[in-house]
């Protein structure tokens, strides 16, 4: 099948969609027109700039009958080369802006990455939209023991959380250091890593960065940059012994199935895109207490809701993988690898195959 695939492929969220989507589509053996959004950024996949060539060859003499894929926001999906011509948006809201509302009723279909996402789309503008679960690079992200017998003899013993995910008020950081601040003291062998350098925001990183750094257990805190490489990430998941996602609102969160790839423990918020891969199984839930307006004072002025949780709930589990860890009865995420390997992008790929065919 000819696609016309339209997406920025780059380090950020979409940018990793992107990418991994162009990749399975090409070993599908699917004839894709790519046309980038933005400038091509990505390193350490030294295949890849063949495969762009190949594919920006093909843009230059399109189908203009194939269908045509956008991965891209919501609130611009209006340009397309071909038809039928199909939006996909990862959103985090429970509402959508008039100007959403118009993109997203302009397009032929609509594929989005969860059922709640399906069911919020089908509240607020009645359209029935087909679930493509995102998927995970499974050759990348895996548990490796021989990486994991190689972690430094001083974070053996250190209980070490992990958070990733650009600064954002959206992504619970206020709460994240709450919960730590509460759940331990400084002398506690405990370490809190986070990898959030937001490209978008200039100086307020550092803003973010004060404020945990000045807080109580701010000498426990520890901030790395972003990774070029995902098989540097890799070997960073295989340092920490759990991931702390406490997002009001998320579209999917690339890194928790991730870090499931890796057998990270997870802590994680139950709603939104979360829904469609966490479960009591895989993940220390933490349960929605409520819903408030979505509004930072930047990004989110109130037009939706996200959701409200128990910080005392987030320490518990805190404290719960830590006096697990100084136990030594810390277990691998077996149940987090099963879900990963049903998150392959071959999967994901699947899915577009059984709507478009």
């Amino acid at each position: 099948m000819d696609i016309n695939l339209i997406a920025p492929l780059n380090q950020l969220g979409y940018g990793v969609v992107g990418y991994n989507v162009l990749k399975a589509l090409s070993a599908a053996n699917h004839g894709i027109a790519y046309f980038p959004i933005g400038d091509i950024k990505w390193s350490g996949d030294p295949m890849l700039k063949g495969l762009i060539d190949s594919v920006r060859h093909n843009a230059t003499f399109y189908t203009p009958t194939a269908p045509c894929l956008r991965i891209w926001h919501q609130h611009e999906l209006d340009m397309f080369v071909g038809s039928p011509r199909i939006g996909w948006p990862i959103f985090e809201l429970n509402k959508f802006t008039d100007r959403e509302k118009h993109h997203l009723r302009s397009v032929d279909k609509l594929f989005v990455c969860s059922n709640w996402a399906k069911e919020v789309v089908s509240k607020e503008l009645n359209i029935d939209a087909s679930v493509i679960p995102l998927g995970v690079d499974t050759k990348t992200f895996y548990y490796d023991k021989a990486e994991v017998d190689k972690r430094p003899e001083w974070t053996r013993a250190t209980t070490i959380y992990l958070n990733v995910g650009k600064w954002e008020v959206r992504k619970g950081h206020n709460e994240l250091l709450e919960a730590f601040n509460k759940a331990f003291e400084p002398t506690d062998d405990v370490e809190l890593w986070m990898i959030n350098d937001n490209p978008f925001i200039g100086h307020e990183n550092e803003e973010w960065k004060r404020k945990y750094s000045n807080s109580k257990m701010g000498r426990n805190i520890k901030f790395l940059p972003r990774f070029e490489s995902h098989d540097s990430l890799r070997k960073v998941f295989h340092h920490v012994d759990a991931g702390l996602f406490p997002s009001k609102a998320e579209g999917w969160n690339l890194e928790i199935p991730e870090m499931m790839a890796c057998g990270v423990n997870i802590i994680a918020t139950n709603y939104s895109g979360h829904t469609e891969f966490v479960n009591e199984k895989n993940t220390r839930l933490l349960d929605v207490t409520g819903m408030e307006l979505a509004k930072d004072g930047k990004w989110f002025h109130g037009q939706g809701e996200w959701c409200v949780f128990s910080v005392d709930q987030l320490v518990s589990h805190m404290r719960d993988v830590h006096d697990a860890k100084q136990s030594g009865k810390l277990s691998l995420n077996d149940a987090g690898i099963e879900t990963a390997k049903n998150l392959s992008w071959t999967n994901t790929v699947k899915r577009i195959e059984e709507v478009l065919v």
